[in-house]
């Protein structure tokens, strides 16, 4: 939803390091980390990305969304997320906020 409505996405795929996420981020200069979780096992994943992010001081460099079917917005203010959203429709909407406010 986000390449048909005109942003560049770099998609790592499935089971991707938290480590690779941050350096293609840096690379490609992102504006948005994109996360998604579709099982529980895998959200300590999105949380992982973000403290990362803070302990290598580039937190305020990217805005964080995440998502997927195991998360809820609770979650993703719980673990200092920029945004969550419910499916690939509302993302595109919540990616266009964050990048028109940053």
């Amino acid at each position: 939803m986000l390449r048909v409505n005109g942003f560049k996405v770099e998609d790592l795929g499935k089971d991707v390091e938290s480590m690779k996420i941050v350096k293609k981020a840096l690379d490609v200069d992102a504006d948005v980390i994109a996360l998604s979780a579709l099982m529980t096992t895998t959200m300590s994943s999105q949380k992982e990305v973000i403290d990362m992010l803070a302990q290598m001081n580039l937190r305020n460099k990217f805005k964080v969304i995440v998502g997927g079917g195991s998360t809820t917005r609770e979650w993703a203010k719980e673990i200092g997320a920029d945004g969550w959203s419910e499916s690939a429709v509302e993302a595109v909407d919540l990616v266009r906020n964050l990048v028109a406010a940053k």
